[in-house]
């Protein structure tokens, strides 16, 4: 059922909430849901009366009824698994535990290969070929690469973990399976 509008923009329908502002002096002047109001949910000739100034309209929160935030809590990351990936895969194994370390260790990793393979180079050519007997000690570069790698991955799993577990302390989240 609709009754014709208090500010003139129109009828008004049932069950809807009109603005404060739009009521007109000759509108209610009371909460016609409070307790012991005048035609309101539990009736009564008194109590209950509020100002018109008083009754607001309810609107939702900003999102209150959209779906839930989305959290995305990370997994902790094996310090086996890592051992593992950088024991058989050396640097690229990082990949795993940490990306920006993997890239900087990839990084040290080619530009000493690159700059010893230059300092052989010219070393050979100084020495008549002689020099050439520095190359039995690149692969040297490639162990201690790897050993890296395999400390930096497990220690950056580690981490990892601490870290973790140090957000779930502060929020109150439990990780998932303890």
């Amino acid at each position: 059922m609709t009754h014709p509008g208090h500010d003139g923009h129109g009828p008004v329908i049932e069950g809807t909430t009109v603005p404060p502002r739009g009521l007109a002096p000759q509108g209610r002047e009371y909460d016609p849901f409070a307790t012991g109001a005048p035609g309101g949910a539990h009736g009564g000739p008194t109590g209950g009366a509020v100002p018109h100034g008083a009754v607001q309209p309810w609107v939702p929160a900003q999102g209150a009824y959209g779906p839930p935030p989305v959290v995305v809590i990370p997994a902790e990351k094996s310090v086996g698994v890592a051992f593992v990936l950088t024991f058989f895969f050396g640097v690229l194994g990082m990949f795993y535990a940490t990306v920006p370390g993997a890239l900087i260790l990839l990084g040290i990793t080619l530009g000493a290969i690159l700059l010893a393979s230059l300092l052989i180079g010219v070393l050979s050519v100084l020495t008549l070929g002689f020099g050439a007997i520095l190359c039995t000690l690149v692969p040297l570069i490639g162990i201690a690469a790897w050993i890296t790698s395999i400390v930096w991955g497990c220690l950056a799993a580690s981490r990892h973990n601490e870290r973790l577990r140090a957000q779930y302390a502060q929020t109150g989240f439990r990780p998932p399976g303890h």
